[in-house]
This record gives structure tokens, sequence and C-alpha cells, in this order.
């Protein structure tokens, strides 16, 4: 039974108590004060508990207790099933006439799950609904309107199927479908989850098809200077270049060094750098911020490799150079590190040592197309930072014996790279012999963090990092 006090509640959101009371809310005892007792049931069994405090939005479930969907027995027979963020949402949905309709047991996520298919918040879906859900074919997910509600959107329709999934907006000033009929009554409540639209079908959109779009995932670069011309932004592929031995690693150290020690994971295919000692110590001393002199003697050294260790996976033919990586290959093993390893910052350094096997009849030009759409493709499926080092072709001296930078149109084999990059980064050197150079940021695709600028840099030898030149 149902104390006055929490009856009062209910009411005051717009729930008649004796609805409540049909589900098997009830008011218990404990921990010394009075909760709401909301039961799960799953095939007639009562398999977990949700406790709630009125006075204090404070929650408990029953230790042990399975996850599934709040009002199960509502997926019998649906043909258009309502999934709500909490159970007095999927009330509100039934008291406006909606009685298909459900609430996940844990809320929403605070972030956008990588996999949501495999993700473990969901796994209830599969191994207590699958038969029913397979069986409805329409789906509103009435959601908060929130962050975290849109997310939790977003995954289950990756994981339901957008081509049955609809998403719901909400008045003005309302957050859920219980704010909605408690501040414009039980016609609105109703009209918002009727009026549900379809997610896009790929391809084919009208603007309000599109559900609010989840924030921009960045992080700096760690080279200070750069940072407000572009970041390092999940979703992305960046086209970095620059002439041979001019020092790009040393950019890309700095880059990587900085990822580890956010615990960021990284992950890169080098195949022009041996990855020990060079490639390994050449992190390690862009993570310590000490000098080559020092470091053979620098008390966190094997600190510092087991952080590179346990933060970076590396792609490499060097113990078996008879293997020849195709971009297929690589991809492949980018994946695993990915899903194994957590990587979220994907490195592929440089593009011209993969093996490249163009289809029949397919010119150079078509294959870098084909080949940047797969990279772009597997750097947004997976939400990672993907970043292809690729060399310019052969540099042309001016009169004074100087070389000028080159740009993206000067990488070897197409303009694609050019055209479909998010990011383009150019290093240069005018003069290999001077501690001095530039970074050009020269592409920002639009509604990405940064603008297009040069940045003047140097190589500081005391902490083997790149850093903003104090004298340019």
């Amino acid at each position: 039974m149902i104390a006055g006090p929490h009856r009062e509640w209910l009411q005051a959101r717009g729930i008649p108590s004796d609805l409540a009371e049909k589900f098997g809310i009830t008011t218990v005892r404990r921990h010394d004060a009075y909760w709401l007792s909301i039961p799960y049931m799953h095939d007639g069994q009562i398999v977990n508990r949700k406790y709630r405090r009125t006075a204090e939005k404070q929650h408990e479930m029953d230790k042990g207790g399975k996850l599934c969907f709040w009002n199960a027995e509502a997926l019998k027979g649906a043909r258009t099933l309502v999934i709500t963020e909490g159970e007095f949402d999927a009330l509100a949905a039934i008291a406006c006439g909606f009685p298909h309709a459900v609430s996940v047991p844990n809320g929403a996520p605070a972030e956008k799950a990588d996999d949501p298919l495999n993700a473990k918040r969901y796994s209830f879906l599969w191994e207590m609904h699958e038969d029913a859900l397979k069986a409805i074919p329409s789906i509103i997910l009435a959601t908060d309107g929130d962050k975290p509600g849109q997310t939790l959107a977003h995954d289950l329709a990756c994981i339901l199927g957008k081509d049955r999934c609809k998403f719901v907006e909400y008045p003005e000033g309302c957050k859920d479908l219980n704010d909605v009929l408690v501040k414009h009554g039980q016609r609105a409540a109703a009209e918002v989850l009727t009026l549900a639209k379809p997610f896009p079908v790929v391809g084919l959109y009208r603007m309000s098809d599109f559900p609010d779009g989840v924030d921009i995932q960045a992080m700096p670069t760690g080279i200070e200077a750069l940072d407000e011309h572009m970041q390092i932004v999940l979703g992305t592929f960046t086209v970095f270049s620059g002439y041979s031995n001019m020092g790009k690693s040393t950019v890309m150290n700095t880059i990587l060094a900085h990822c580890i020690d956010r615990n960021v994971p990284v992950c890169i295919a080098s195949f022009e750098t041996l990855p020990k000692p060079i490639l390994r110590d050449g992190i390690a001393r862009a993570l310590l911020g000490c000098s080559f002199e020092d470091f053979p003697h620098h008390p966190k050294r094997r600190a510092a490799y087991d952080q590179i260790e346990s933060m970076m996976t590396v792609i490499s033919n060097a113990l078996d150079d008879d293997e020849d990586i195709t971009l297929e290959a690589y991809l492949e093993l980018a994946r695993i590190a990915v899903v194994r390893n957590g990587a979220k910052v994907v490195v592929l350094d440089p593009w011209n040592e993969l093996e490249h096997k163009r289809n029949h009849d397919e010119t150079e030009t078509d294959y870098i197309g084909r080949a940047i759409r797969a990279l772009k493709r597997f750097a947004k499926r997976y939400n990672i930072a993907l970043w292809v080092v690729a060399h310019p072709t052969k540099p042309m001296k001016m009169k004074d014996g100087t070389v000028p930078p080159p740009g993206l149109y000067d990488i070897a084999g197409s303009a694609n790279w050019a055209n479909k990059a998010d990011y383009g980064l150019i290093y240069h050197r005018p003069d290999k012999t001077v501690n001095s150079a530039t970074l050009s940021v020269v592409k920002v695709r639009m509604g990405l963090p940064g603008k297009c600028g040069v940045v003047h840099t140097c190589m500081n030898a005391f902490k083997s990092r790149i850093e903003a030149d104090p004298y340019a």
C-alpha cells in the first residue's frame, strides 16, 4: 500500500496512486526511512526492486537482482513500444493512453558507448527480452531531453535498429515525459508520443529528422601554441605532412606522449622508425620532459617505459619484414587495438609504407579516394582520432636555396588528401641547420574546433618536445 505522503507526491507528478499500486508500487520502510518500492517483474516473477526516496532523489536496487525492463509484461503483443528513462515516465505514458510502455532499469549513461551492442549496461536487452523485442515493429524512445537522455536514445537506436525507432521532442521548458504531463496535461503528453519522429534513414533526411547531436569530444594536442588552431577530436581524420627528415616524428612523439600522460590509449603504425629503442625512447623522453643526455640516467625512465607499455600498442612488421601490411590488414589490426586495448588516438606513419593493392583498372587517385573513405568510416564508427602521416612529393628549391613549405595538394598520389581531410597539418623547417619550424593548420572542416593558421615552433632539447619558438 502506498502511504499518504507518497500518494501526494505521485499526485503532484500527475500519476494516480491507484495506477501505481496496480503495478505493485508500495511504501516500505528501510534504512530508517520510507521509500517507494518499485518491483521489476519478468515471466510473472519479481526479479528485482528499485527503491526511491521522494524527499530527495535517491535510488537503490536489490543486491543481486536481475536487470530487465520495468513493466516487461508490456512487451507482449506490443505493436508500438514506448521506452523511457525512468519508471515514472513510463507511468506517465500509460496514464495518457500508451499501455505498452517500459523503462530501462539503470537510467542514462554519462557518455555514448563506443560499441553499444556489446556494452554491459545494455546486455539485459538480449539476455531478458531478445525474442519479445524482435517482434515489435515500432519503438518510441521517450528518453530525457538532456545530453545523457539523447545518448541513451542514440545507443538504444543503434542496438534495436534505427529503421523501427522514433525519437520525441518535448515542449520548451520540459525535460521528460512526466514533466510534460505535470505542466501541460495528458493530452500534451500523449501528443509528444503521437508525434514521435523516425530516426533518419541513411542517405535521405529532413532537417527535423535529426535528434540533437552529442557534443564534440576533443582534447589538446600537447603543443600549447597549436591548440587554438586544432585539437585531437574523436571521429575525425587528420592528414599530417611535411618533407622527410625535418622532425615530423618529434611532433608526433610530443602529441602521443601528451595523450599517454593523460591516460588516453594510443596505437601507432610505425614503419620507418624501429619500435625499440627509437620510437619507445623518443616518446619516453617527451613523456618525461628530459634531454637526450639525461634520459639514460633518469630516475623515472623505467616508469615511463611501463606507462608506454600499458597505454600504447604498435602496428609493425619489424618482427617479420617479409609480411606486407595492406590497408585492409592495417584497419583490422587497428580495430583490434581499439576494441581490445581501448585506443582512442590511432596513427599511421607513414602512408607510403603500406602495401597498396589497387583493384583492376583502378587509378591511383581512385584508390586513394577509396582508401581515405575507408579510413574516415573507421574513425567515425569507432569514435577515434585517426592521424595519417603522408609525405609530399620531392620539393623544389628556391633560388636562395630554401625549400617552400608543402601543402596537402603536394602529397603524392591525389588531391583527395586535401579534399577529404577533417584537419590538415603541415610541419616545415626552411633550414634544417636551424632549430626553427612552422606548424601550419591548412584545413579545418566546418564545425570542428580550430582555425587555419601558422604556429612558429622549435625543438626544446631539454624537454625533447616541440614548443612555441620564443624568438619567432
